[in-house]
């Protein structure tokens, strides 16, 4: 499988006339069809805009079955939308949006190419895309373990008031099997 990084595709469903259907029946006939628009992050020149091939359909598998199940050629993509980042300006966004960068995990992945192609700052950008992605995989194992942490903390607590439990019939036992022996000895 060919290395995809900075590479991303949207497909969509597009009317293409049939002419020939056209011209047989004297008014317009429409087919839909599946194109898929493939794009490098940080390149607004450079575009690929076809229709569907299957190795397309094999290559950007998880971007085609996202577009199966309905999703819009932005929901297409995977990752933290820039819009969510809240360490960007709208106007920042604006920008990155309009050489193809939609997500924080493409800004991250720039290759030294489209970082010339943004300008001044793409360097610190992409630093704090990269930190940003790093921090929010540290907090998800910290909530992970915090998570963990209050089952365990459950768990001890019914332990505990089980042993109590445990503790009072033993000694609710003791006590009777006492009073047996002082009857016993009574009798005799």
């Amino acid at each position: 499988m060919p290395d995809n990084t900075g590479i991303y595709a949207s497909f969509s469903l597009e009317p293409v006339e049939q002419t020939f259907l056209t011209e047989k029946e004297g008014r317009p006939i429409f087919a839909d069809k599946e194109f898929v628009r493939i794009f490098i992050a940080g390149d607004k020149h450079t575009e690929v805009y076809r229709e569907v091939t299957d190795n397309d359909k094999i290559r950007f598998a998880d971007a085609y079955k996202r577009f199966k199940e309905g999703a819009a050629a932005r929901e297409q993509l995977t990752g933290t939308p820039l819009s969510q980042w809240p360490y960007l300006k709208p106007s920042q966004i604006k920008e990155l949006e309009a050489v193809n960068i939609y997500t924080v995990e493409q800004l991250a992945a720039l290759s030294d190419t489209a970082k010339q192609k943004i300008g001044m700052g793409a360097n610190e950008l992409t630093a704090a895309a990269r930190a940003y992605l790093a921090t929010a995989e540290n907090s998800s194992a910290a909530s992970a373990f915090a998570a963990e942490n209050e089952r365990l903390k459950d768990e001890v607590s019914r332990l505990q008031v089980q042993m109590k439990e445990m503790a009072a019939r033993f000694e609710a036992l003791e006590r009777e099997g006492e009073g047996g022996k002082s009857r016993s000895r009574q009798v005799a």
